[in-house]
């Protein structure tokens, strides 16, 4: 585990943050990859210290530019060569309507196009004939995000972040029947409803918010084991293309894992990254 490297994205709190901790303690090298850089290094500094293990590392990461997303992958590809365990943890939910400069619906980049784009970059880091693993957050409400691929920027606030886990779901399918072939397993997995800022709104009707979601809640150190789990568990080697809520390996509807839908998604994704890419 010494020479093992993770990534989590979005580490720098909440789950993220817990999840970094755990694989720390277990030796792992961490990268944790967020927006704010100087937070990120604070954090960074606090796992080192609470886990004994000095190779945790900040990156800057913002998954809602795609120039960031390039820089990001550049440098950790120079810095460190290879990747092991990628943990596509990121995630963000706005009320306002807002368009990235790569001209997406922020949210839905943010929690989906942008790590396609990062999981793409980072694939030929991933050693050949090794146990590799990339983990996806996603939630339950993608049962809410059914959508349509042409209107897909005209979602916003809790559709677009239905729709963002929803895809996310979709593209963890199609993945890991592409990258079965290279070892690499892709799995999406639901923590549980976790106490996090992230569905709130900063109005009056947050207090209803959590009186509602309260005798759900479990704390962000619970919400992480999952994912840990996914990470490090032996008796997962190998299995690919499932949904997890929390342990449970779970069936997902033929009504959401339609085929059609996951291809024309993955298409449209593939042909983003071919552009920036070959740009």
């Amino acid at each position: 585990m010494e020479n093992s490297i993770v990534i989590v994205t979005g580490a720098n709190r909440g789950i993220g943050k817990q999840t970094a901790i755990a694989l720390a303690k277990r030796k792992y090298k961490v990268v944790i990859a967020c927006r704010n850089v100087e937070q990120a290094q604070i954090v960074a500094n606090e796992i080192r210290s609470d886990s004994g293990n000095p190779n945790v590392f900040a990156y800057e990461l913002d998954l809602a530019s795609f120039d960031s997303i390039r820089h990001f992958a550049k440098a950790f590809s120079e810095n460190f060569g290879k990747l092991n365990i990628l943990i596509n943890n990121a995630g963000i939910t706005t009320q306002d309507y807002e368009i990235t400069p790569d001209g997406f619906e922020k949210t839905i980049q943010t929690n989906s196009i942008g790590p396609y784009l990062l999981t793409k970059m980072l694939l030929p880091l991933f050693p050949e004939r090794a146990d590799n693993r990339i983990i996806n957050l996603s939630s339950d409400i993608y049962k809410m995000g059914l959508f349509t691929l042409g209107k897909l920027n005209t979602y916003h606030w809790v559709k677009a972040y239905a729709v963002s886990k929803y895809a996310q779901l979709l593209i963890t399918f199609k993945l890991a029947e592409v990258l079965i072939e290279r070892g690499i397993t892709v799995n999406a997995v639901h923590p549980g409803v976790v106490r996090t800022n992230i569905m709130l709104t900063r109005k009056w009707y947050d207090s209803i918010i959590n009186l509602i979601l309260a005798p759900l809640y479990i704390d962000e150190t619970k919400g992480a084991e999952p994912t840990v789990h996914l990470a490090v568990s032996s008796d997962l080697k190998g299995v690919t293309g499932k949904y997890f809520k929390r342990f449970t390996d779970t069936k997902v509807r033929t009504k959401y894992r339609n085929e059609n839908q996951m291809n024309k998604l993955y298409d449209f994704y593939e042909l983003i990254c071919s552009n920036l890419l070959f740009s």
